[in-house]
């Protein structure tokens, strides 16, 4: 995956952080990867608060980088895969533009993924090719990512 990036430094195991630079200031970024269970761990970021001190995945920076910072969590993804290539990462937006976003980044990306596996989530609509991965709670199905289908969450996972 070739795009441009943020450097980014692994605070633990399951923890990084970057930095957003642009015309709205410089923006502390936190990517964690949090255990699910059956093997997948919930992919999660968002800026500092600088109020709070909180990372509060809502914040809009409109710091015009949404896509350096898009292929950083992306690359992020894929540096913890390859730590840990028995798991799965689940990825959802923290609001549907957002899970959009999200979705036409992958878009972009997947023809180059050909050591990953990408799934993606359909609530209750007409799917085909159940994956087979089910989480309590969660009424839909898992299916191979393709072009033109609007999917609700992701899933990656080394072949």
């Amino acid at each position: 995956m070739n795009l441009e990036r943020y450097e980014i430094d692994q605070a633990d195991e399951f923890t990084y952080r970057f930095w957003s630079t642009g015309p709205s200031g410089r923006f502390e970024m936190w990517v964690r990867f949090s255990y699910m269970g059956q093997g997948t761990f919930n992919l999660g970021f968002g800026a500092t608060d600088t109020e709070s001190g909180e990372v509060d995945d809502l914040i809009e920076l409109r710091n015009g980088d949404s896509q350096k910072i898009l292929a950083t969590v992306a690359g992020t993804a894929l540096a913890f895969l390859e730590s840990h290539p028995l798991v799965r990462v689940y990825a959802t937006g923290s609001t549907k533009s957002r899970t959009r976003l999200y979705q036409m980044g992958i878009n972009r990306v997947l023809s180059v993924l050909g050591d990953y596996q990408i799934a993606g989530y359909v609530a209750g609509r007409e799917v085909t090719e159940d994956m087979g991965i089910h989480f309590p709670g969660l009424n839909g199905q898992w299916t191979p990512v393709r072009l033109g289908v609007a999917y609700d969450a992701f899933l990656i996972f080394k072949r």
